[in-house]
């Protein structure tokens, strides 16, 4: 059995190629040659662009596979590229959904925002996959994927809090107390769901599937977990999402609608249901969060982004501690204030009655 993986050096990439080479496979990556990363044992590299045909073409020519994953390039190019290349095609794209006014995690039938340019592709993408399925051009399944978290990620916003621990802060920006709840997934958790349409094409075959770990903590869980693997007791500090620039960080990439349009970032639950993966594929979370924050977290150690890099300027986090004190500062002054503010206050009293005795029945 030979497998083709497009990227397989990113963040989920390892998992996935380790993981077919467990099952067998004789498995090829094709990725630009910019980072290579060890695997289990020597596999054959392509290096070309993904983002580009006429390079794929080439690069292929001739060639056929029992499975492709596509983890990494243009979807609706390379799905166009890849026909006669093989029949089973496993894709991996974005999430791209309306955030439910009630708080409830968003199923693959949820809404999906229009006239937005970016999410109008990831869509658009999707339907043409889908055509080339109902087509009987390919056995496809798709998955979507959250943010994510964990070794070689771009733009991880756990440096964030792992730096400024790092620098000595002890006292950190947060927004709305850290109370938001996002669906993200553990970059070896999501390369085990995709590793579950392998497994299963035909219970596969056709679907598209929300990635996330099961567990989803508060940000502020997140970020307290992070302080205290690097053994650091730290007091977070709460704004508001309009006057808490400092504390911006931790939702940058949480929201590409309103990225796009220069607002904060949102502070409304971000949540997936993952209930059709579990049902449908037995998916169940591989790596606990206590223990993917501990591995990312280490890794980050032994791999530290480079202070004032292009790498850490992508992440939208300026570390402008003096500003930041100026903030908490303020923060701090308004919070005071308000306590010496005059006010009746708010009576905590039980609604239902206590008695010292015996109450006499009514006649």
């Amino acid at each position: 059995m030979k497998a083709l993986v497009i990227g397989g050096t990113g963040p989920t990439g390892p998992f996935i190629v380790n993981g077919l080479l467990d099952r067998s496979y004789e498995t090829v990556i094709l990725h630009r040659g910019h980072h290579e990363v060890p695997f289990k044992k020597e596999i054959e590299h392509i290096h070309v662009d993904p983002h580009f045909e006429e390079g794929m073409r080439d690069a292929l020519q001739g060639r056929r596979f029992d499975l492709i994953i596509i983890t990494y390039g243009r979807l609706a190019m390379l799905a166009e590229v890849l026909k006669g290349h093989t029949h089973r095609l496993i894709s991996i794209g974005g999430t791209a959904y309306a955030t439910d006014s009630y708080d409830r995690p968003v199923s693959e039938e949820g809404k999906r925002p229009k006239n937005i340019k970016l999410i109008d592709k990831i869509v658009n993408t999707e339907e043409s996959l889908f055509k080339l399925h109902n087509s009987g051009e390919f056995n496809i399944t798709h998955f979507r994927y959250p943010n994510l978290y964990g070794p070689r990620q771009l733009a991880p916003k756990e440096w964030s809090v792992i730096r400024r621990v790092l620098d000595g802060r002890r006292v950190l920006p947060i927004m709305e107390g850290g109370l938001t709840l996002e669906s993200r997934a553990y970059v070896e958790n999501a390369g085990a769901a995709v590793l579950l349409a392998v497994d299963k094409p035909e219970a596969s075959a056709g679907q598209t599937y929300n990635v996330a770990d099961q567990h989803t903590p508060s940000d502020i869980v997140r970020a307290r977990t992070i302080a205290g693997i690097l053994g650091a007791d730290v007091e977070f500090v709460s704004f508001p999402r309009s006057a808490g620039r400092p504390a911006h960080y931790w939702g940058r990439g949480r929201d590409l609608e309103t990225g796009t349009r220069g607002e904060p970032p949102p502070v409304a639950h971000r949540l997936l249901d993952v209930g059709k993966i579990v049902r449908e594929l037995g998916y169940s979370d591989p790596v606990r969060f206590e223990d993917a924050m501990k591995r990312t977290v280490q890794w980050y150690l032994e791999n530290p982004i480079e202070r004032e890099s292009e790498e850490e300027r992508v992440l939208g986090d300026p570390f402008d501690y003096a500003a930041e004190d100026e903030f908490i500062r303020i923060q701090r002054s308004f919070v005071k204030a308000c306590e010496e503010l005059p006010f009746l206050g708010v009576r905590h009293a039980h609604a239902y009655d206590h008695p010292k005795e015996a109450a006499r029945a009514k006649r």
